[in-house]
């Protein structure tokens, strides 16, 4: 619990400390997983995407969720965190046989939807978190689309990263 803190206050200060620049997320993120204990788990910060996705292999449940947890706390409100981090002893093949079945819905799902068939959406599951890319033309469709992938079952959770505006 120390270790939590004392890298949640290390990586706000890097925040803080950075102005009006954006902060090298990834850097902060790497920092307070090292701080805490947690040096099986790293960052990578996907600029356009403004996502950290944080990954590595864990040897509990409580330390996946708590990878997640130290991240998203060190970034605030600066990016969003995709938690995918695996638990050591779990069936990585089985994983990845599951995301690709994720992946393959959705698509179907935006295929047969009228509204949404002709957006340029592209969707990447890893570990059931689904990260949502492209550009639909109204916001409306950018919630949708989210909430479409978060009633899909086998979901964890949705990175919706979707730009709205007219085809580019």
């Amino acid at each position: 619990m120390t270790k939590t803190v004392i890298a949640l206050l290390t990586a706000g200060a890097l925040v803080a400390s950075c102005g009006r620049n954006e902060p090298d997320y990834e850097d902060v993120a790497d920092r307070a997983l090292d701080g805490a204990g947690l040096q099986a788990a790293e960052a990578d910060y996907d600029a356009d995407a403004k996502v950290i996705h944080v990954t590595g292999t864990v040897t509990s449940e409580a330390d996946r969720q708590r990878a997640g947890d130290v991240v998203s706390a060190a970034v605030g409100s600066g990016a969003q965190v995709a938690n995918e981090v695996t638990v050591q002893g779990g069936h990585e093949e089985t994983a990845n046989d599951f995301d690709d079945a994720i992946e393959t819905r959705l698509n179907n799902v935006v295929q047969l939807d009228a509204a949404l068939k002709e957006s340029a959406i592209t969707f990447d599951a890893a570990e059931g978190v689904v990260t949502i890319t492209g550009r639909v033309p109204t916001a409306a469709m950018k919630d949708r689309v989210g909430t479409l992938a978060k009633a899909e079952p086998g979901v964890r959770d949705v990175v919706n990263s979707l730009e709205v505006g007219p085809k580019s």
